[in-house]
């Protein structure tokens, strides 16, 4: 991309920022990798690059958050995760897509990620993929205390467990945009934990389900935060934050303790 259009994207970019402040105060720039193989100017893998991206920001943008194009000559990913507002989807894929062209000039592949969105190019297929080997951590420094720690993990390895299978068996099951779940369980007393997962639309249900599994592993003790990979996304907060449009909230009961034993009684002794 020549430095004319990048200072143009950037210029975009930031008096979309000015005239939204909310959404743009929600997006922060989680990661980006750039290839180390460049592509020459005026080529025409260049070309059909640009008009890929524009093409796959825009489908995303108006069709639900997600899009993809593993055909031709680039290969691109726009996905902007389901709890981001449209507005935010909308600026984030903006904000990604100019300071991808400033941070990856002329790269054969880059990525960058959002916490609410990723947008990521290949000049060879790389979709229904786990890519679990890059994993990142975005998550609000409230800490639990000492106290209630253990709890807090139980819940969150428990609810997580949940979310995992059904997430893996929407993607089995039902259309495409539909790789997500989103529940809530009990934390102790009063208090609920709630989560949402989502997959890349390509990945099949046993790769979103260990893709899920390998970055919750990773989850920190807070009172709410996200961790991604470059095909799946967790977050979760001690407040309600999403709830999935036409979808049942799954509620995770704890599992009963169990009864305590009874006590023995003593055996009768019996004389020679």
């Amino acid at each position: 991309m020549d430095s004319n259009l990048a200072v143009l994207l950037a210029i975009v970019v930031v008096c979309v920022a000015c005239t939204t402040p909310p959404a743009f105060a929600q997006t922060v720039q989680v990661w980006s990798e750039c290839s180390p193989q460049n592509y020459t100017a005026l080529s025409a893998y260049g070309t059909s690059l640009r008009r890929m991206l524009k093409d796959v920001i825009d489908a995303a943008v108006s069709g639900g958050g997600y899009a993809a194009n593993d055909a031709g000559v680039a290969h691109g990913l726009a996905i902007c995760y389901a709890d981001a507002r449209p507005e935010v989807c909308r600026l984030c894929l903006g904000m990604a897509a100019g300071n991808l062209s400033l941070a990856c000039p002329r790269a054969m592949g880059a990525a960058m990620l959002y916490n609410n969105c990723l947008l990521r190019y290949a000049d060879a297929p790389f979709l229904a993929r786990p890519d679990m080997n890059q994993e990142f951590s975005f998550y609000n420094p409230n800490m639990t205390s000492a106290g209630d720690a253990a709890q807090f993990g139980t819940a969150l390895s428990r609810l997580m467990d949940r979310l995992g299978l059904a997430a893996a068996t929407a993607a089995a099951s039902s259309s495409r945009g539909r790789r997500f779940a989103f529940g809530q369980t009990n934390i102790t007393g009063d208090d609920s934990l709630y989560a949402f997962v989502q997959c890349v639309d390509d990945l099949s249900p046993d790769d979103c389900r260990r893709c899920l599994q390998s970055i919750a592993e990773s989850l920190p003790m807070t009172r709410g935060g996200r961790a991604y990979s470059l095909t799946c996304y967790t977050r979760f907060e001690v407040v309600p934050f999403y709830r999935p449009p036409n979808a049942t909230s799954l509620v995770v009961v704890a599992s009963p303790a169990p009864a305590p034993a009874s006590a023995l009684l003593p055996t009768e002794s019996r004389g020679e």
